[in-house]
């Protein structure tokens, strides 16, 4: 999935915290953000996923402005992956990984065969199919990191939004992580930005 980003800016109250941002992201790679706290990074992750509005400019994917998307299309078609995430102490992985199925269910209906075997292909692909009767509070930095992965994947999507997604790891769980998006992005083709 194509990203293109035109003169955006973004601002908090009077703050502006995006300037005249810029850039094109092709479909499958890889593009990570760089810049040091507070620098807008996590405002531009949001901006792109529509959760902030922009003060101006425009955002397209695949060439249409997101603003002309519905958002559920946006749901099945972009994940994002927060950079502090909240769950219940009471939720097992293979829970937790079931609701990226939530923007292909229609209203009212069950998890089909057909979500369940996603849901199943997440678990593998992130290795922790074994794990999946666990609560998620019960597992490592690293391990929770691929639940909350694998829920991303759980959505099918083109592009993954990661904010900071070793934030909080040890190194080896940091590298972990790298090398899991990086095989996701080579495996599967999903556009990664973070």
């Amino acid at each position: 999935m194509d990203l293109k980003v035109e003169d955006l800016n973004v601002s908090y109250d009077e703050k502006r915290v995006l300037k005249d941002i810029s850039f094109n992201v092709k479909s499958g790679e890889i593009v990570t953000i760089i810049g040091p706290n507070g620098s807008g990074k996590s405002t531009l992750i949001k901006t792109i996923s529509r959760y902030l509005k922009p003060r101006s400019g425009d955002i397209y994917l695949n060439e249409v402005n997101i603003n002309r998307i519905h958002t559920k299309e946006i749901a099945k078609n972009l994940a994002v992956l927060p950079q502090v995430k909240a769950v219940s102490t009471d939720i097992l992985i293979e829970e937790l990984v079931s609701y990226g199925r939530f923007p292909h269910l229609k209203f009212g209906k069950r998890m089909s065969k057909d979500d369940k075997e996603v849901i199943a292909w997440a678990l593998h692909k992130t290795g922790l199919f074994q794990m999946r009767d666990r609560y998620v509070v019960t597992l490592s930095g690293g391990e929770r990191q691929r639940a909350w992965i694998a829920m991303t994947l759980a959505q099918k999507p083109r592009m993954l939004l990661l904010d900071e997604p070793t934030t909080f790891l040890d190194i080896c769980y940091q590298m972990e992580t790298l090398e899991m998006i990086k095989e996701l992005n080579k495996t599967l083709g999903i556009t990664v930005i973070m």
